[in-house]
């Protein structure tokens, strides 16, 4: 059964009777720590926002933690980040460096981007060279898509890092993503159709996933699985999670009699105290 809640405050609001300590020491981890991806904030074009990836849920993050310093690159296009911070704000192995270079190096690896169409088309790889010291890694840009990164009047979509880096499943963060892409200003409580076609793209299927006798005639989309393994846990962690900004208040089938053309979602964003923002 899909997840329904009511409307704010939310069980992160139950949680706002903190001892003067307990209070004092959740400001020192997120906020007093000298880490420079305290208050980074992520832009980039919706066509990123809402395209298809093969990265892993580390990956994007590394990805994320680039992109957010995209204004401090050099003449070259090198964007120059920390590794203790990296270590420190995505709670890694500090020992593990061999991960770093092999997480890095996979992120760049699937960083090919495909534009236009099949007539019309510049396709190429967003991020082109990683490099490291003893403290810092360095991410290279290609040029040509810089204006899908930075500069962005419209059509874009932006969020804190802090508000994705406790996410434990890739499909929280796909589905987080995916709706503040679609935010409009205009409204307190934003609505967001997804349709059955768009699932995979969404939440990056497997070809055939969740379908059963797929490629046949009777081939047939199983919702319940889909719902059990992959919509209701990313639904769970966005509402359970204090450090993210998304509540999602509703979640129900779209139904033309008794087929299934996808989901109707109600959601909002608020504060750390659990309040519309």
């Amino acid at each position: 059964m899909l997840i329904k809640t009511g409307i704010l405050r939310l069980d992160r609001g139950n949680e706002m009777h903190e001892t003067n300590g307990e209070l004092m020491e959740r400001n020192d981890k997120y906020k007093l720590s000298n880490n420079m991806f305290n208050d980074a904030l992520v832009v980039v074009s919706n066509l990123i926002a809402r395209a298809t990836t093969k990265w892993t849920l580390e990956e994007t993050k590394l990805f994320l933690c680039s992109v957010s310093q995209i204004k401090t690159r050099d003449k070259d296009n090198w964007v120059m980040m920390s590794k203790r911070d990296i270590i420190e704000k995505l709670d890694i192995n500090p020992d593990n460096g061999t991960w770093l270079r092999q997480t890095f190096k996979k992120m760049m690896q699937k960083s090919y981007i495909e534009l236009g169409n099949d007539e019309e088309w510049d396709d190429g790889f967003l991020i082109t060279r990683v490099r490291s010291d003893k403290k810092n890694i360095y991410v290279k840009f290609e040029e040509t898509y810089l204006p899908l990164l930075d500069q962005l009047s419209s059509h874009f979509t932006e969020f804190y890092i802090d508000y994705v880096k406790d996410f434990t499943r890739l499909s929280s963060y796909n589905l987080y993503v995916y709706l503040c892409s679609w935010q409009d200003s205009n409204y307190q409580v934003q609505n967001k159709k997804i349709a059955k076609k768009d699932l995979p793209k969404i939440f990056n299927l497997k070809e055939g996933e969740y379908w059963r006798n797929y490629g046949k005639e009777n081939a047939k989309f199983h919702f319940a699985d889909f719902e059990k393994k992959v919509l209701n846990p990313a639904i769970e962690e966005i509402n359970k999670l204090k450090s993210c900004d998304m509540h999602i208040l509703s979640c129900d089938k779209v139904k033309n009699g008794k087929f299934v053309l996808g989901y109707d979602i109600h959601y909002t964003f608020v504060d750390e105290d659990g309040f519309y923002k």
